[in-house]
């Protein structure tokens, strides 16, 4: 990613940058956890159980934003396990089209329902306005930070 030149960061931002990562670093574990739900296999699971229809591996790559080479490994890793299958499309004799299974739907819902029970938890602790504050604040951050990168590419 490419940066602006040079320019100077405030003395507050270069110690929230500090902060920052001594949280990340202190937290990498479960940080590594969250992007694993987010982007691996069950981010997977969970489209293919939301969507209940038949997929083109393409159209996985671009709702999961992965590449098909990351695509076609959780989809072979994913068969192998028994929770999705894949077909030829009969309309279509090129295409592939992928399928979650029972076992599949099982899995999805379990660690969906895991997923929202710890994030239920945190948020219960934290209680209602600091939870409203969070929110407001995590999104405002990820959208400047979309906006950064965009800006810089």
């Amino acid at each position: 990613m490419a940066t602006k030149k040079n320019r100077e960061i405030p003395d507050f931002a270069k110690k929230a940058i500090v902060i920052f990562n001594e949280i990340m670093s202190k937290k990498r574990e479960v940080m590594e956890c969250v992007n694993r739900a987010n982007k691996g296999e069950l981010s997977m699971l969970h489209y293919l159980s939301l969507t209940n229809t038949p997929s083109l591996p393409s159209e996985l790559s671009t709702e999961l934003n992965s590449s098909a080479a990351r695509v076609s490994a959780m989809l072979g890793s994913l068969e192998k396990k028994g929770l999705i299958k894949r077909d030829i499309d009969k309309s279509n004799r090129r295409n592939i089209l992928v399928t979650i299974t029972d076992d599949g739907h099982k899995i999805a819902k379990t660690e969906i329902t895991e997923i929202e029970q710890a994030l239920a938890h945190v948020f219960i602790k934290m209680g209602e306005t600091d939870t409203a504050d969070y929110l407001k604040l995590f999104g405002k951050f990820l959208l400047i930070l979309h906006d950064y990168m965009n800006e810089n590419t």
